[in-house]
C-alpha cells in the first residue's frame, strides 16, 4: 500500500507542475483538467499514470532526458549534463519496474522543480 500511495502522491506532484489543476483521487487513480484546458476533455481527464505504466513513463523519460541505472535492488536516475547533472535515487525496490518508473517520476518533479 506504500508503493501504491508513493506512486500517487509523486504523479499528482508531476502533474501540478506540468500545469495540471483540479486534481483528486479517484479509488487509485487521478482526475484534474489538464494543462491548456485540452478543449476534448470537457475540462476533466485523467492523469497519465507516469509512476505505474511504462506507456506514460517512456516517453517523459525521453522527453527529460532522464539517465538511468538500475542495480542490485536500486535505481539511480540523472537528468541534466555534465557540471548541471543531477541525480534521484530510488533504494529498496520491491520490483525492478515500478522503481524505475518512480525514479523517473521524481528526477522530473527535481528537474521541474529546479527551473530546468
Amino acid at each position: 500500500m506504500k508503493n501504491q500511495e508513493n506512486k500517487i502522491a509523486a504523479n499528482k506532484r508531476l502533474a501540478e507542475l506540468l500545469g495540471w489543476t483540479s486534481i483528486v483521487e479517484v479509488d487509485g487513480a487521478l482526475l484534474g483538467k489538464p494543462p491548456a484546458g485540452a478543449a476534448e476533455s470537457r475540462g476533466q481527464a485523467l492523469v497519465p499514470d507516469w509512476a505505474g505504466d511504462w506507456a506514460a513513463a517512456g516517453p517523459l523519460s525521453t522527453e527529460h532526458e532522464i539517465d538511468l541505472l538500475h542495480n542490485w535492488g536500486s535505481v539511480n536516475a540523472v537528468w541534466a549534463h555534465g557540471k548541471q547533472a543531477r541525480e534521484v535515487f530510488e533504494t529498496e525496490i520491491d520490483n525492478r519496474d515500478d522503481g524505475i518508473r518512480l525514479a523517473i517520476v521524481r528526477a522530473v518533479i527535481a528537474k521541474l522543480e529546479a527551473g530546468q
